[in-house]
């Protein structure tokens, strides 16, 4: 497929996408004794997994950023990925609190320069094994004007990822954290023809990240995650399925979100100026394997930023090679 997007740009991308493929090499498994549950002797052993991906809102003071994921954290995730926090302050303060302290049990990978470090990730070090972990741009800093959400000047986009050994199922992981630029989709739900700037970003970040996701499961295995705010309102991207939004583009990679799996909540992930609160927004992407069932979601209320919580729950199938010699 031609790319769109500068040069520069789509040489990044390339760069990036050939550097996580590097990183991407199979991975070892290692015991762990107990983990999982069985519903009976004929039914395969499982093990949860919950996903919460939270937009911080840039203008949440560290003190309300840390109360927020002291909330996010009672709710006992095993990854959490985060938006909006390019702070050094709220990064700090999230690192002293979960990551660098005494008896800490949460890993991240969290880039220190503030554009990258926007969308860290966190995972429960004591449940999997960091095995590779990057930063890849995908687009280009763009003026785009003063009319839109966020600012006249859109920051360069990059997608995180981690490749995690999960020792309680014995099955690699790998997570990938994004911020879409705002207002691409117009009211109808299809693309905002009144910001083409805007659309091309986003056309170009779809573009890079399905070429990240490729990179993963067109030459290895393991269970894959897309996660963030995407700014695009699934309950109509679902309906449109415009060919640079989501559904589609994920959808073309094999992807499936869990508002489709699953169902469409009532409320949404996003609260507009105008109290509009239906939008779901934010998003845990996964691909459809075998090993894992989405088994539930929920949307939390009572949080400090104008986004909320989404938090997706997962079975996963032990391998064999768990507790075993054998897979």
């Amino acid at each position: 497929m031609a790319r769109s997007g500068s040069p520069v740009a789509r040489g990044a991308v390339a760069v990036g996408a050939a550097v996580l493929a590097a990183c991407l090499a199979a991975t070892g498994t290692t015991a762990a004794a107990g983990a999982g549950s069985s519903t009976g002797p004929d039914e395969p052993v499982t093990t949860p997994l919950r996903i919460i991906t939270y937009n911080t809102d840039a203008q949440l003071e560290p003190e309300a950023a840390l109360h927020d994921l002291a909330v996010i954290m009672r709710r006992d995730p095993d990854i959490i990925t985060l938006q909006e926090m390019a702070s050094p302050a709220k990064r700090a303060a999230v690192r002293a609190t979960y990551v660098d302290c005494d008896g800490c049990v949460w890993g991240t990978n969290m880039p220190g320069p503030p554009v990258p470090g926007e969308t860290p990730i966190l995972y429960r070090a004591d449940r999997f094994e960091l095995k590779a972990s990057g930063s890849v741009q995908v687009t280009e800093p763009t003026y785009v004007g003063p009319a839109g959400a966020g600012p006249s000047t859109i920051n360069a986009k990059y997608v995180n990822w981690v490749r995690l050994l999960d020792r309680e199922s014995g099955r690699p992981v790998y997570v990938l954290n994004n911020h879409a630029v705002p207002s691409v989709q117009g009211r109808s739900g299809g693309p905002n023809r009144h910001f083409p700037k805007r659309l091309e970003i986003f056309r170009t970040h779809m573009d890079g990240l399905q070429d990240l996701v490729r990179g993963i499961t067109e030459n290895h295995w393991g269970l894959v995650f897309v996660t963030g705010d995407l700014n695009v309102n699934f309950r109509r991207d679902e309906v449109l399925a415009p060919a640079m939004f989501p559904y589609r583009k994920l959808g073309d990679v094999g992807l499936q979100a869990s508002y489709e799996a699953l169902s469409e909540p009532t409320i949404g992930t996003h609260t507009l100026r105008s109290g509009n609160d239906t939008r779901l927004i934010d998003y845990v992407y996964f691909l459809p394997r075998k090993p894992l069932q989405p088994s539930g979601q929920r949307v939390m209320r009572g949080l400090s930023s104008d986004h909320r919580p989404l938090l997706v729950d997962f079975d996963v199938k032990v391998s064999g090679t768990v507790g075993a010699t054998g897979d």
